[in-house]
C-alpha cells in the first residue's frame, strides 16, 4: 500500500515535512495521528486525510524509513538527536540507569555460569533478592554512592537510590531491547523534560491574532516595545469577540505579555527579529562572524587604524607660559581659555599579529597631516618617546608596514594620505561603515583605553551625554596636551603591553611576550627604505643648493659629498632642488634634483641640532630670537646713540679739514635726471691744442699737427723711400708742410694707376719704429 492509501498507516517515529515546519508522528488515535514539533516539542492532533493532503503539496515529503533505521530514539526523546541535548540532571539519571543494567547484566551471567543454564534470566523477584550485588557493580561503575534504602528511587538531591525489582526488570528490558547502533544513553534517559500537559491551551483563533499583532506593530524599525504589541492584541481580540458574540461563541482570553513573547520566539529567531527591528547593519555587528580567525602573522603585516573623539576636556594654558604673562595677559587669556576647552581626537595605530600599539597622535582635527604623523611614528623607533617621558617598558623598532585597514574616515579620505601608502607600497583597504566586525582589535582597543585611562583623568566626560550628571567636566579640565601625551605614550609602552590579553590567538599572554616570540621566530615587515620614507612622509622644501649645502626652515643647514658633486653635473634641470625633512629626526635629509635619478641623502651640518626634532628645533630658534621688549628697547637706544656719536664726529673732521663733497643731494640728483630725459647730449671734452686720435696721422691738416722727435713718423703706414743722400731735415719738412694744399679746398680726384706703373713703384712697407725712447725725450 501507498502513503495515499485510505488503510496505510504511518509507523511512529516518521519524520514528515508539512507547511508548519519538521514534524514527526508519534502516535496513532483513532481519528489520526499526534505529531511532535521537532523545534518547539509542541504536540498538535491532524486527521488522516489532512495529513494525506498535505503531504501532496510541493515540497511535502514523509520519510518512514527513519523510524526503522534510527529515528525511534530520537522520537522517544522528542526530536532531541542525544542525551547531550537534555539537562545534566537528565544526563547524570541516564549514567546511573546504564550503571545498573550492566550490573544486573554481570550478575545474570554470573549465575548462568554457576547454573550452568545459558537460558536463565532474572525477574524482578530474584533482582529483589541480588540488589546488594547489583548496588556494589553499579556504585564502582557510576563512580557514585547508591544507596539500598529510600523514598521511591531513583535521585532525591544529592543522594541515589536503587529502584525496587520491578522496576529494575523494566529498566532492563529497555536495555536489552536496544537495535544496531542505538545507545544505551538515548534509551535510557528519563524524559523529564517532556513532562506535564503539552496540548495548546491557547485557542488556534488567538494565536493567528497574535501573530497578526506582531507582524502590524511589532516587526518594525522604530523598535515598538512589548507592551505596544499587547495593546495591539488587546485590540484585535475585543474585535474578535464583538464578532464572536454576534455567533454565540465564547470570548477569547487576551494572552499575557509572556506568552506573547513566547510566541514570538517559536515563529521568528532572535536574529530575524533584531533584524526586524534594529537593521541589517546592527544585525550584522550583533550576530556577524568572523571575529575567531587570527588575521596575521608577522609583525606590521597588518595593521589597523582608527579615530576616536577622547572624552576629555583640556585646557588651553601652555605650562611655562602662563608665569611670564601680565594681569590683562592673563585675564584675557582666561576668557578665552573659558571658550577653546574642547575634546580632542585620538588617532591610533595596533598592530593586529601582537596587538601592540604602533603609533598615537592627538590632534584637534584628524585631517591628512594627523594621518601621516601617525604613519611616521609607526615606522620608527618608540624610543624618543620612552626616554624622553621616562617609560620602563620596552619600546618597539621601526617596522614596515603591509596593508592598513581603515574606516575611510577624514583623515584617510584624502588625495594626500591615499598617494603616501600607494607611494610606500601599502595596501589600503577600506572597511564598511558601522561594521565592527571588519575591524574588531583597534574597537576594542579603544574600550580599553576608555574604561582603564581616560575614565581616571580630570576633565573625563563621560561615554555619552549625560552620563556624569554630577561632575562638571569644563571645570576639571586642567590638563594640556603635551601632559595628556605623557599619559598615553606612558600608558602605550608601559602599561597596555604589560597587561594580560585574553583574544583570539592571545590565548592570556601579553602583547610584548607576542611580539618578542614573533620576532625571534617569524619576524617583522622590514622598515621602509629612509629615502623613500621621508620623501612620502617627511616635509618638502625648496631650497637653493650652495657650497655649504641646502638651508632650510630658517637655519638648517644639510650637506654631502654627494651633494656638491651632483650640484656640478651637466644634468641638473633646474636650479632649485626639493629637500625631504622627517620632522621627528633631522639628522639626514634627502635631496631630489630635477634630472638626477637616483634620491640623495644629505647630512645635518649643525651638530647642536643633532637628535632632534623638527619642531623642537623650531621651538628653540624661536626661543633664541625672543626677547624683553624693555631689553631690547635698551640695546636699540645704545646703538642709535652709538651711530649718531659717530656720524657727528665724521662731519665735524669734514669740516675742519675743508674736504669736499663726496655726496648728492636729492635736487641735484633730480636736475640730472632731468636733463637726461630731456634728450640732452652730453660730449667729450677736449684740451686745448690737442686732436683726435683718429687725426694723428692725418697728413693733410696743417693746424694743431706737431711733429714729435726725428726721423720718420709714420707707424705701419705706406710711404715713398727717401734716398739717405737726399734725406730731409725738419726744416724741409715744415717747408713741406706748408706747401700742401688746405684740407677745405676740394682736392682733384686721382687718377688710377696702371698696373704696370704700379710694379714699378717704389713702395714698401715700413715696421714699427724702433728707440721709440728717443722720442720721449
Amino acid at each position: 500500500m501507498t502513503p495515499d492509501s485510505p488503510n496505510y498507516h504511518f509507523p511512529s517515529g516518521t519524520a514528515v515535512t508539512l507547511p508548519m515546519g519538521e514534524m514527526s508522528i508519534r502516535d496513532r488515535t483513532d481519528h489520526g495521528y499526534e505529531l511532535v514539533d521537532l523545534s518547539s516539542g509542541e504536540v498538535r492532533g491532524i486527521s488522516m486525510q489532512s495529513l494525506i493532503d498535505q503531504l501532496k503539496l510541493p515540497g511535502m515529503a514523509a520519510d518512514t524509513t527513519e523510524a526503522l533505521t534510527g529515528n525511534r530514539l530520537k522520537q522517544r526523546l522528542g526530536g532531541v538527536a542525544g542525551v547531550e541535548g537534555l539537562s545534566n540532571e537528565a544526563q547524570e539519571a541516564s549514567a546511573f540507569r546504564v550503571a545498573i543494567c550492566m550490573g544486573m547484566q554481570m550478575v545474570q551471567a554470573r549465575l548462568r555460569l554457576e547454573t550452568g543454564n545459558s537460558r536463565l534470566r532474572l525477574n524482578w523477584r530474584s533482582i529483589d533478592r541480588l540488589r546488594p550485588e547489583i548496588r556494589d557493580i553499579a556504585k564502582t561503575l557510576f563512580g557514585k554512592q547508591i544507596y539500598l534504602n529510600g523514598p521511591r528511587g531513583g535521585r532525591k538531591g544529592d543522594r541515589w537510590t536503587l529502584h525496587k525489582g520491578r522496576r529494575l526488570i523494566d529498566i532492563l528490558h529497555d536495555y536489552e531491547a536496544l537495535q544496531e547502533g542505538e545507545r544505551p544513553k538515548d534509551a535510557l534517559a528519563p524524559l523529564y523534560h517532556l513532562q506535564g500537559n503539552r496540548d495548546p491551551r491557547i485557542p488556534y483563533r488567538a494565536r493567528e491574532l497574535m501573530t497578526a499583532a506582531w507582524e502590524q506593530v511589532g516587526l518594525d524599525l522604530k523598535s515598538p516595545s512589548l507592551a505596544n504589541v499587547h495593546d495591539r492584541l488587546e485590540l484585535l481580540i475585543h474585535e474578535e469577540n464583538v464578532r464572536r458574540a454576534r455567533n454565540d461563541l465564547p470570548a477569547l482570553i487576551v494572552p499575557s505579555v509572556s506568552t506573547l513573547r513566547a510566541h514570538r520566539a517559536q515563529h521568528v529567531s532572535d536574529t530575524a527579529y533584531l533584524n526586524a527591528t534594529k537593521g541589517s547593519t546592527v544585525t550584522r555587528n550583533r550576530r556577524g562572524r568572523g571575529s575567531t580567525d587570527i588575521r596575521a602573522l608577522l609583525v606590521g603585516e597588518y595593521v589597523e587604524i582608527d579615530e576616536c573623539r577622547g572624552s576629555l576636556v583640556l585646557s588651553s594654558k601652555v605650562a611655562g607660559i602662563w608665569e611670564r604673562l601680565s594681569k590683562s595677559q592673563r585675564e584675557a587669556l582666561h576668557e578665552i581659555d573659558e571658550i577653546i576647552r574642547k575634546r580632542l581626537y585620538i588617532l591610533v595605530m595596533i598592530d593586529v599579529a601582537t596587538r601592540m600599539p604602533l603609533a598615537w597622535v592627538i590632534s584637534d582635527q584628524p585631517r591628512a597631516e594627523a594621518t601621516l604623523q601617525l604613519f611616521r611614528m609607526a615606522t620608527r623607533s618608540k624610543e624618543r618617546e620612552a626616554r624622553k617621558y621616562g617609560c620602563e617598558g620596552q619600546a618597539i623598532d621601526a617596522v614596515g608596514v603591509g596593508y592598513v585597514k581603515n574606516d575611510n574616515g577624514p583623515g584617510l579620505r584624502n588625495a594626500t594620505t591615499i598617494g603616501t601608502l600607494v607611494g610606500l607600497d601599502i595596501i589600503n583597504i577600506v572597511s564598511r561603515a558601522y561594521a565592527a566586525t571588519d575591524k574588531p582589535y583597534i574597537e576594542r582597543l579603544f574600550g580599553t583605553v576608555e574604561s582603564v585611562l581616560l575614565k581616571l583623568i580630570h576633565g573625563y566626560t563621560g561615554r555619552k551625554a549625560g552620563e556624569l550628571p554630577g561632575y562638571d567636566a569644563i571645570a576639571n579640565g586642567v590638563l594640556d596636551i603635551e601632559e595628556l601625551y605623557e599619559i598615553l605614550s606612558r600608558f602605550f609602552i608601559d602599561e597596555y603591553p604589560a597587561m594580560q590579553h585574553t583574544g583570539v590567538g592571545m590565548w592570556s599572554r601579553r602583547p610584548i611576550e607576542v611580539y618578542n616570540e614573533i620576532n625571534r621566530t617569524r619576524g617583522c615587515i622590514p622598515p621602509t627604505d629612509p629615502d623613500t620614507r621621508r620623501i612620502h612622509l617627511g616635509w618638502k622644501v625648496q631650497a637653493t643648493p650652495t657650497d655649504e649645502g641646502v638651508r632650510v626652515f630658517g637655519g638648517i643647514w644639510f650637506n654631502s659629498d654627494k651633494l656638491q658633486e651632483m650640484r656640478e653635473s651637466s644634468k641638473v634641470k633646474a636650479r632649485k632642488v626639493s629637500v625631504f625633512v622627517d620632522p621627528d629626526d633631522i639628522n639626514a635629509a634627502t635631496v631630489v634634483i630635477r634630472g638626477i635619478d637616483e634620491p640623495i641623502t644629505v647630512h645635518l651640518q649643525i651638530t647642536a641640532f643633532a637628535d632632534m626634532t623638527l619642531p623642537e628645533v623650531l621651538e628653540l630658534m624661536a626661543a633664541c630670537r625672543k626677547e624683553d621688549h624693555q631689553q631690547r628697547m635698551f640695546y636699540e637706544d645704545q646703538i642709535a646713540r652709538t651711530r649718531r656719536h659717530r656720524a657727528d664726529r665724521l662731519q665735524a673732521i669734514g669740516v675742519e679739514h675743508k674736504l669736499s663733497r663726496s655726496y648728492a643731494t636729492f635736487e641735484e640728483c633730480q636736475r640730472k635726471a632731468a636733463a637726461v630725459f630731456a634728450g640732452a647730449r652730453i660730449t667729450r671734452t677736449r684740451v686745448t691744442g690737442t686732436v683726435d686720435p683718429s687725426e694723428i696721422l692725418n697728413l693733410t691738416r696743417t693746424k694743431d699737427v706737431y711733429q714729435i722727435g726725428a726721423g720718420p713718423m709714420l707707424i705701419e703706414g705706406l710711404g715713398e723711400e727717401i734716398d739717405p743722400a737726399t734725406e730731409c731735415r725738419a726744416e724741409d719738412l715744415d717747408r713741406h708742410s706748408e706747401n700742401l694744399p688746405s684740407p677745405r679746398k676740394a682736392s682733384k680726384p686721382r687718377t688710377a694707376r696702371s698696373p704696370k706703373s704700379a710694379t714699378k713703384s717704389t713702395r714698401a712697407q715700413f715696421g714699427r719704429p724702433q728707440n721709440t725712447k728717443d722720442l720721449l725725450e
